[in-house]
């Protein structure tokens, strides 16, 4: 059984997240590090410092060289910006978190793995938390150049790093709930072609049975939750204690329905050891299309507060 999580960890983990997050494409070169000299020092912080509080600034001045380059084998190839040669690369990557009133430290993945020494982490979710988890792979690799792919306990992908035996892995749940295509019926006279039955109070088989296996989870859901994903002609219909909920429940209705029963899922079946933490959702920034209508990302700097797309 791995020891237990230290006080100051979730803070750290947080930390590391929140970093690899907004510094997945633009990361800073790394020099390695040893257990020995690894502290507990992780932020330049005064009393007031809020790490979600800041703006993006354009930094020139430092080397913006990625920690991992077109290679590593945890990308995917459709969503490889260095091998399919996405324009402004070097622009993109020049730009940088600075929170407000404290500032984040050079990213270290053989001081995370250091921290994460015989535990496991989960991604459960859509292709956010996947996204998010090949990026997260890749900067890991450095601290590990003989990490392997692993996907096993259902999972979709994910690594094994021996040199710190640690687990990353991400596995597929877009609505987190349980869900299934159910074909027409003759007693639909509706114009529905069929519907996607959504069990509320029942998890995803994908990860409803491994979250024993994992120290640190992190959910998300949401862009799934969209007329373009079930329009009117195939849309979800939500299900408790087997039965119909009624009245039906619209789509919005429903994504706040099937939270509240995900949470308290969570908080009454997922291990109290377990380190748990919540991912919200990124705009969309698609232009000319959604990402399967031959929509692009065509922009090399983030939006301004308040600025919509």
């Amino acid at each position: 059984m791995p020891p237990k999580l230290p006080p100051a960890l979730p803070y750290l983990i947080l930390l590391s997240f929140l970093f690899f997050y907004l510094y997945s494409t633009s990361l800073l070169p790394h020099s390695t590090t040893t257990s020995s000299t690894i502290t507990t020092t992780t932020t330049t912080r005064t009393s007031s410092c809020n790490l979600f509080k800041g703006n993006w600034v354009l930094d020139r001045t430092k080397s913006t060289k990625p920690l991992y380059d077109e290679s590593c084998p945890f990308h995917r190839n459709a969503w490889n910006c260095f091998r399919n040669q996405r324009e402004n690369m070097g622009l993109i990557n020049s730009w940088r978190w600075a929170p407000k009133d404290c500032e984040l430290p050079k990213i270290d993945p053989e001081r995370f793995l250091e921290l994460m020494r015989n535990r496991n982490i989960g991604f459960v979710g859509d292709s956010l938390n996947e996204n998010f988890l090949v990026s997260f792979l890749c900067i890991l690799r450095v601290a590990d150049g003989s990490a392997k792919k692993w996907k096993r306990k259902r999972a979709w992908r994910g690594a094994y790093f021996p040199k710190f035996n640690v687990t990353v892995a991400y596995h597929r749940a877009v609505l987190l709930s349980k869900y299934e295509w159910q074909p027409k019926q003759p007693t639909m006279n509706d114009g529905r072609k069929g519907i996607y039955r959504v069990d509320v109070d029942i998890p995803a088989e994908d990860w409803a049975t491994i979250t024993d296996y994992y120290d640190v989870l992190l959910f998300n859901t949401g862009h799934w939750w969209g007329y373009d994903k079930f329009p009117k002609e195939t849309p979800l219909v939500f299900y408790r204690a087997g039965q119909p909920i009624l009245p039906p429940l619209g789509l919005f209705e429903g994504l706040k329905v099937v939270l509240e029963n995900m949470v308290s899922y969570i908080e009454r079946e997922v291990p109290r050891k377990t380190l748990k933490f919540w991912r919200l959702q990124s705009p969309r920034h698609f232009y000319g299309g959604e990402w399967n209508q031959n929509g692009s990302c065509l922009f090399n700097e983030p939006l301004k507060e308040h600025e919509r797309f």
